[in-house]
């Protein structure tokens, strides 16, 4: 390497440093290398208990690498010294450990403190002045040195100088203290630091042996030298950990004890630290009179020769450098002698000054007998072979014997001069002064032949004779041994110059001579003896300079065109790349064997592969789609490269997870300059959403076409079923008529057009249920009912009707029906006399059998109930099973009594469906049908004390005086005459405003209302009447709705205005009679009237009526700021899910919940935390469901409670 070079790689190195630095600490794999052997630790059970709860030990170190001690840069892991004794610890407590590497070491010393890591490595005197912090016994020295330049002066190394050193090596303030005349410099790594004294920006560096010692020697860092032992008291590197952590240190301490020097030694020789570098810290021991020489002798003079690289020699600058150079400055550090250096020109100089006492040592010779009569000579520190040199030519000698007679340079009174005296006496041997003028000798052709040190010759050819001279062979048994030569008295030095090169290590020598065989040395007499070569080169190489110059400004104006158009063509690629790219719809490029070129992002989505397993193939190589496919798509590639004609079209593509696209494709040709087609460009817009829009309106079309065909069939059928019972009716009534003309009572036509209207009126009630189960309006009015009874009571309506066909009717019910539950008696009772009909019915001989069985359910309270309904009929058909629960659908036979409207199985159904059930049926042809029901209800506890008799109850045998309203004449007559036939006086008034005057001028018992009538209808008139007996507290009187709607809520509607009951048209008298009979009539407090079975399923005011003390009014205030509330809740539920306000949601669905809890609305409060988890989950899908459930339940429990406030 060259040294100019030096300056430019060590900065690069140091700019490349920061970028290693990270904000947050780097996880880093724990890389130790060395193993536990026969030594292990025992923890005591405290210990082994707190490493078990432990788990993980956590190791932190920081950046920059100190190396050997921690290395880290550019990889995952973590090595070094440390590392290996943390790998070590891991071992013996049998524990995992993570490393964390931080920015810096302050960093990891605040993570310490903190207790993000466990322990710190390579923790020293600067982590000791940490008052929070706790150290373990050392593992490895920490001995300061003071590195300067070799060309410094040889002045005190430590004062009045700038000190370089690691930020956090040493306290600074030690530091200051030791050399106050100094003026240190802190930098961010060692390396930083030891550079700046290497390029003159600093006089000294400070540093530990160990890490110094591998810098120079892995850098290469030739100016620079030990100078001597910095004057500072440390204890070494160590593991440092918290305060509060002393178990951890006593592990950690046991662990370091165990581990025996032999595997401290090797770590340490793993990383290149020689025992020099350990073994630093212990300063040589010298004798007494050994001591006292060195006092004495400070100062001692080096005679050296100035051109015996790499020995000895003299840079451009004129400091004294090579190997020899290094081991005096080893010398000066271990001892404390200076050496001041003398030049001469020969080694017979170098012997007569040592003789004379000019100079104290001779620092490169090698003995032989004749210098061993005046020198003494200490213990070689390199040894390299002799060698011959010759001139670099063909068929020259390139061994002594061919050298025989012939003339060879050697320096006199060496050993090779004594060797070739004994062994090749026939070669004329020529004295030179030293190597360098060896060689010169050989090249100026004065000798044919030259012998010198291997290593010495190397660098003299290479830098001098390269395409001169060479290297033939080796010379000798013995190699050169250099050693260190003083005058033969020098006892005390030798002693001690003896102790010195015995502390250094061979395999620090073995640094030191590998540093200075790759160095590149350039001597500044070199440069002057090749001045006239340089001065020819240098004019040679400005006019050759001069005309690369002209030439480059030319290249460079080429190029800056060249560079424009290029940045013009990679422009409009970027914007062909862009446009591509962005279009959302697939594009891609084929060339003529279809291989895939180009294609964009919307491509790649769409398929579903990388780019890479794309580019380069055709279709019939990708690994998915139909082969069918594949073939359909490279046909059209080639149809349209071959005809040259765009191509478009819709078809399917298949995806790779085996979805479906329908596309509008298209291809078109593209090329080359010469018209010649050579691809296709292609691509596809996905219209599937487009095709099932159109295949949605025609399923629609197709739904609607359907539905105006079911209302022609409708209409149809409608026209004829209730045309038929129409035609009876007004038949017979026209026959009874012109019979009673004549004085004739025709009771059997008037009973037939009676059962006639009974038909007429079932089928409309069955048309009805059928909108109300259409619209989902359908509800189911659960109530305590007496199952046992109302299965009875429904059967037993039947057994006349089998028993006028001669059919046996038979029950088997089952005891455990014979409980009160919950259930809509009505609906059941719709089921069930349907089935029973229609076995009658369909049944012409044989028998209809009912059969009802129980069991209890795993849950407590519920019965699973099955009824069963079979006949002996004509059967059903497996095709006609198909559509028999279809609306208006009969069984296609002749039998002779059909009839019906085809409604009343869907109806069933439905019923059940509604009700929690299922309804099957199984037929056979000819063989009979069975029906079975299934059904899951509630069970109730019977009650043991019988209801209050009601004031109506008392009342019920006397007549009462009923005040009829209806503003339809006909019906208004027919019920004051069904009133006067049960023995009830009706007075009659044909709109609101009549019976209201009515009401007020006489007494009435019950008022009978229509609901829709002109003027004040019957919701407005009740809502007058109770408003009036609030304000003049008259006793509330019994007012029953008698109205034609019979939808689901008109029940509702007719309590919420007010009403005690409501009844629907028509009724039979005895209906009506039992209906004025019945407890549901009794007269209430208007704030305690009867609310609906509905609202005992919405809300429970047990809790606030219990609160107010059974007082209305107090009950009526308690539920305004409710009412209010929920109006508002649904106002502002409707504004946040027209936003898309998810926490406003959110929150109104949490307010109505709290209100919905305080009247125990448990399906509310469902509603709400249905929504409020669809809000959390963001399920926009869900949202529109949810809140249309909710509102609909504010709405039914606002309309609940409205009742109240009446």
């Amino acid at each position: 390497m060259n040294r100019t070079s030096l300056p430019h790689l060590v900065t690069l190195l140091l700019l490349c440093l920061p970028s290693t630095v990270q904000a947050e600490p780097v996880s880093l794999h724990l890389l130790g290398r060395s193993q536990v052997g026969q030594y292990h630790l025992a923890p005591s059970v405290r210990e082994t208990q707190w490493l078990t709860s432990k788990k993980k030990l956590v190791l932190g170190t920081s950046a920059p690498d100190y190396a050997p001690f921690d290395i880290s840069t550019g990889s995952d892991f973590y090595e070094g010294i440390s590392a290996d004794y943390a790998g070590l610890l891991s071992q013996l407590l049998k524990i995992e450990l993570s490393v964390y590497r931080y920015t810096s070491r302050a960093e990891a010393i605040t993570a310490l403190k903190k207790g993000e890591i466990d322990l710190l490595a390579t923790a020293n005197a600067f982590e000791q002045q940490e008052p929070e912090l706790m150290f373990s016994t050392t593992y490895a020295v920490d001995t300061p040195l003071l590195i300067t330049r070799i060309d410094r002066p040889k002045a005190s190394a430590s004062t009045a100088l700038r000190l370089a050193m690691l930020d956090h090596y040493q306290p600074p303030d030690r530091v200051r203290k030791v050399y106050p005349e100094a003026e240190l410099q802190l930098y961010e790594s060692t390396l930083g630091a030891l550079s700046a004294v290497t390029f003159g920006q600093a006089d000294a560096y400070l540093g530990d042996v160990i890490s110094t010692h591998n810098l120079i020697n892995k850098n290469y860092l030739n100016t620079v030298y030990l100078k001597e032992l910095a004057r500072l008291e440390t204890q070494g590197f160590g593991f440092a950990v918290h305060e509060d952590n002393p178990l951890l240190l006593k592990l950690i301490n046991a662990s370091l004890a165990l581990i025996p020097p032999s595997e401290s030694n090797a770590i340490l020789s793993r990383w290149g630290v020689s025992i020099m570098a350990d073994t630093q810290a212990q300063p040589l021991k010298f004798t007494a009179a050994e001591q006292q020489w060195i006092e004495q002798n400070p100062r001692l003079n080096v005679v050296v020769t100035d051109d015996f690289l790499p020995f000895t020699f003299f840079d451009d600058h004129g400091q004294f450098s090579g190997l020899a150079a290094d081991i005096l400055n080893r010398i000066s550090v271990s001892t404390g002698l200076e050496f001041d250096v003398m030049s001469s020109s020969s080694v017979s100089v170098m012997t007569d000054s040592v003789k004379d006492g000019d100079a104290d040592l001779i620092a490169a010779m090698t003995p032989s007998s004749s210098r061993l009569n005046d020198l003494r000579f200490t213990k070689p520190y390199l040894s390299t072979p002799y060698v011959l040199i010759t001139r670099l030519q063909l068929q020259g000698p390139v061994t002594l014997d061919q050298l025989k007679g012939k003339r060879v340079a050697v320096i006199p009174d060496s050993s090779l001069a004594t060797y070739l005296h004994e062994f090749h006496p026939e070669v004329e041997i020529i004295p030179a002064n030293n190597s360098a003028q060896a060689l010169t000798m050989l090249a100026q052709g004065k000798v044919e032949g030259a012998i010198n040190a291997l290593i010495s010759a190397r660098y003299l050819i290479r830098q001098q004779y390269a395409d001169q001279l060479q290297i033939s062979s080796t010379v000798g048994k013995t190699p050169a041994q250099f050693s260190l030569a003083m005058d033969k008295s020098a006892h005390s030095l030798y002693s001690i110059l003896s102790k010195a090169l015995a502390r250094i290590s061979p395999e620090d020598m073995d640094d030191m001579t590998h540093r200075w065989s790759s160095a590149v040395v350039l001597d500044n007499y070199l440069a002057k003896s090749h001045l006239a070569s340089l001065l020819r080169i240098t004019a040679t190489a400005g006019g050759v300079l001069f005309v690369a110059i002209v030439w480059i400004v030319y290249l460079r104006q080429l190029i800056r065109r060249r560079s424009r158009a290029e940045r013009a063509l990679s422009d409009q690629l970027a914007f062909m790349r862009a446009l591509i790219d962005g279009t959302p719809h697939p594009i891609y490029v084929r060339d003529r064997q279809g291989r895939l070129l180009i294609c964009n992002e919307g491509y790649l989505q769409t398929v579903g592969l990388a780019r890479e397993t794309l580019i380069g193939k055709t279709l019939l190589e990708l690994p998915f789609n139909p082969r069918q496919q594949h073939d359909s798509f490279h046909a059209d590639y080639q149809k349209v490269m071959r005809e040259g004609r765009p191509l478009m079209r819709d078809r399917t593509l298949v995806m790779k997870n085996g979805s479906e696209l329908t596309i509008y494709h298209w291809i078109l040709p593209y090329r080359a300059s010469d018209e010649t087609v050579v691809g296709i460009i292609g691509g596809w817009i996905d219209i599937s959403e487009r095709q099932q829009l159109l295949e949605q309106l025609q399923e629609a079309k197709t739904n609607a076409d359907q539905a105006n065909s079911a209302k022609s069939d409708f209409l149809t059928t409608m026209s004829h079923e209730i045309r038929t019972p129409l035609n009876a009716i007004v038949g017979m009534l026209e026959l009874a008529t012109k019979k009673a003309e004549q004085g004739m009572a025709d009771a059997a036509s008037i009973g037939l057009a009676s059962h006639a209207a009974h038909g007429l009126l079932e089928l409309i009630g069955d048309i009805l249920d059928v909108a109300q189960i259409e619209s989902g309006h359908m509800s189911i009015n659960q109530q305590r009912t007496h199952l046992m009874t109302l299965v009875e009571s429904t059967a037993r309506v039947f057994e006349a009707m089998a028993q006028q066909k001669g059919l046996l009717m038979s029950f088997d019910l089952d005891p455990k029906i014979n409980t009160d539950v919950l259930i809509d008696p009505l609906r059941f009772r719709q089921v069930l006399s349907n089935l029973l009909s229609n076995a009658i019915k369909f049944t012409d001989r044989g028998q209809v059998r009912l059969s009802v069985r129980a069991k209890t359910g795993e849950d407590i309270g519920r019965l699973k109930i099955c009824v069963l309904v079979e006949d002996t009929g004509i059967g059903i058909s497996t095709a006609d099973q198909l559509n028999l629960f279809r609306p208006f659908t009969q069984v296609n036979h002749s039998h002779k009594q059909p009839g019906g409207s085809g409604l009343g199985l869907m109806i069933c159904r439905q019923l059940c469906a509604l009700m929690g059930g299922a309804l099957t049926l199984t037929s056979s042809v000819g063989k009979g049908t069975q029906v079975k029901l299934s059904l899951g209800i509630v069970t109730v506890l019977e009650q043991n004390t019988a209801p209050a008799p009601t004031e109506l109850s008392a009342r019920q045998m006397r007549p009462l005086k009923i005040l009829v309203v209806d503003d339809y004449l006909p019906n208004r007559r027919l019920l004051a005459q069904q009133l006067e036939y049960l023995g009830h006086a009706a007075i009659e008034a044909q709109e609101g405003t009549q019976a209201l005057q009515l009401w007020r001028a006489q007494r009435f018992d019950l008022i009978m209302t229509d609901c829709a009538m002109p003027l004040m209808n019957g919701y407005e008139l009740t809502q007058s009447i109770r408003a009036e007996e609030t304000t003049r507290s008259l006793q509330p009187i019994l007012i029953v709705g008698f109205t034609a709607n019979a939808e689901a809520g008109e029940t509702a509607r007719c309590l919420a205005a007010g009403m005690n009951d409501c009844l629907f048209k028509p009724i039979s008298l005895h209906n009506l009679e039992a209906r004025l009979a019945s407890a549901d009539l009794t007269p209430i407090d208007v704030s305690d009237e009867l609310t609906p079975s509905e609202t005992h399923k919405l809300i429970d005011l047990e809790g606030l009526e219990r609160l107010s003390h059974g007082d209305a009014n107090a009950l009526k205030h308690l539920l305004e700021p409710l009412i209010s509330s929920l109006e508002d809740d649904m106002t502002a539920l409707l504004q946040v899910f027209t936003k898309h306000d998810l926490p406003g949601m959110s929150d109104v669905a949490h307010r109505v919940k709290s209100g919905a809890r305080i009247v125990k609305a448990t399906q509310l409060v469902q509603c709400c935390e249905n929504l409020e988890e669809a809000c959390l989950t963001c399920e926009w899908n869900q949202l529109a469901r949810h809140v249309d459930e909710l509102y609909e339940a504010m709405a039914q429990v606002l309309e609940v409670i409205e009742m109240y406030r009446v």
